[in-house]
């Protein structure tokens, strides 16, 4: 305390006015106070940074409903196409197809071992003929009856068998290329016709048609109903040849300019004309041998009356038992052939001679790459956006054609399934490409749709944002079906309102600039 009372004393004398000293000294630091104030007062003050006000996109609610599209993603595949798969297990003796090479229906694509296969084929054949020489060697009238009704009944499952093979052959290498689908239940016919709900209808049955006839053809014997089954026959053949009919007379009619698969619609006509001159040989041949069939069992009949029973029934059983064990060896042999049961180009084949192969192993791929179409799927609320023959566009600048529409929702997949027609030679099988449906909001429905981003979502209810003197406004809007990327209006707008397109992260009432687009 002593000391601060010295050093304020010591301050006091050394400006004291009663002396010069201490008069200078106050003048002098009185000068520099004053020099410091005005210095420090023409400082300028810090001018405090101005906010920047965000600017945001509008445009009329107009533009969005007449320039939107749909967009989906969809995979190309080839519309005839068969995975080759091997029936039994053995080892691989022959390749008899190269990768990218063409091959026909029927084509053996590889052989497994068969020697023993092949070996009790050969030994049941001579069985049957054995058996069929014995029952003609008698003399007794009834015998020679039953060995012609056994005949007839041979001749009758040989005719089921052809019957098959060529109903089977001219739908799947003939009628097919008319349909876009043609192992679905949704076919799509490819060309014009009058009768296209008839003609799907009618593919999608013959599915299920000629698989069970396939299947009855392995297992027909001449203990079956042959007589009904050859009346199947001739039903199914009959089937076959209306569609056959249909098609010629669609072709016939058909512009010069049509195109199908690339080709003009025209040059089917011979192919088809050709299928249903088959197609009648084949009804002919089973009515010519069903008549034979009817008329040796009357035969017989007749003639077993006083005849020796035994006889008959020992010849009989000796020619079923023979062909019960040719059929079987020729099941037995078939399958270490591998065949394909349509024509187009080897695009995989993964064995080669010498591999060892397991039942049902996929050992290659046989397609025609040149008819190709896509799958994609639609949301069931943009199934009425869609319908068939509409024109797409496929990644941008490729054209295509919807050709079939499932009817129904998959299940699995919450979705409709859309099949597209295409003859780009841009695209390639197994390809995944985008597919744009132009403009559809325009053709097919009248109310107005805006960006899902323009809306500001709230709890229960959603707004669009207008601006006013430079502040955002709220219009509460009701909401409908979301499509793509836009959302249906049903009210609360117009038009020709100028709304923000982009609404994310703002809110009523906030200070914005507008850039119009």
């Amino acid at each position: 305390m002593t000391i601060m009372r010295a050093i304020l004393r010591d301050f006091l004398s050394f400006f004291s006015l009663k002396t010069k000293r201490g008069v200078i000294s106050l003048i002098v630091l009185l000068s520099f106070i004053i020099l410091a104030l005005v210095v420090f007062s023409n400082e300028e003050a810090p001018i405090p940074e101005k906010k920047q006000v965000p600017a945001v996109s509008v445009a009329k609610v107009s533009t969005f409903t007449e320039g939107t599209s749909l967009n989906l993603i969809g995979t190309v595949s080839a519309t005839d196409r068969v995975i080759i798969q091997s029936e039994k297990a053995g080892r691989v003796t022959n390749v008899g197809v190269k990768l990218g090479e063409f091959v026909s229906a029927g084509t053996i694509v590889a052989s497994l071992e068969n020697a023993s296969e092949y070996a009790s084929l050969l030994q049941a054949e001579g069985g049957y003929e054995a058996a069929q020489a014995s029952a003609q060697s008698g003399d007794n009238t009834v015998e020679s009856a039953n060995i012609a009704f056994s005949s007839a009944k041979n001749d009758a499952i040989v005719a089921y068998s052809s019957a098959y093979t060529s109903a089977s052959s001219i739908v799947y290498t003939t009628l097919d290329v008319f349909y876009s689908n043609p192992r679905f239940k949704t076919p799509g016919v490819k060309i014009e016709t009058g009768k296209v709900s008839f003609l799907n209808s009618e593919r999608a049955m013959f599915n299920d048609m000629l698989s069970q006839w396939q299947s009855a053809t392995v297992t027909i014997s001449p203990t079956s109903d042959l007589n009904n089954e050859l009346l199947l026959a001739l039903k199914n053949l009959r089937r076959v040849l209306v569609v056959t009919d249909i098609y010629i007379s669609a072709v016939e009619s058909s512009r010069t300019t049509d195109l199908l698969n690339g080709k003009p619609v025209s040059t089917f006509a011979s192919t088809l004309t050709g299928a249903r001159s088959a197609l009648a040989n084949s009804i002919s041949t089973v009515e010519k041998t069903r008549l034979a069939l009817e008329n040796a069992e009357k035969n017989l009949e007749k003639t077993s009356i006083g005849g020796t029973s035994g006889v008959v029934s020992i010849a009989n059983a000796q020619i079923k038992q023979a062909l019960g064990v040719l059929k079987a060896a020729q099941a037995q042999y078939s399958k270490t052939l591998l065949r394909t049961p349509i024509a187009g180009v080897v695009n995989s084949i993964d064995i080669q001679t010498g591999d060892f192969v397991s039942s049902f192993q996929v050992v290659g791929e046989i397609a025609n790459n040149k008819a190709l179409e896509i799958t994609t799927y639609v949301g069931e609320s943009d199934r009425q956006l869609i319908e068939l023959q509409l024109a797409v566009l496929i990644e941008g600048s490729e054209t295509g054609i919807i050709s079939a529409i499932a009817p129904v929702v998959n299940q699995a997949t919450g979705k409709i399934e859309v099949k597209i027609q295409t003859t780009s030679q841009a695209l390639i099988n197994g390809d995944t490409v985008t597919i744009t449906l132009p403009n559809v909001a325009t053709e097919k429905t009248n109310v107005l749709r805006v960006p899902i981003t323009a809306i500001k979502f709230t709890s229960n209810a959603g707004a669009v944002f207008t601006i006013e003197n430079g502040i955002l406004v709220s219009h509460t809007v009701e909401l409908g079906k979301i499509r793509d990327s836009y959302i249906e209006i049903s009210s609360g707008i117009s038009p020709e309102m100028l709304i923000v397109k982009d609404v994310r992260g703002f809110n009523e009432s906030q200070l914005v600039t507008s850039v119009s687009e």
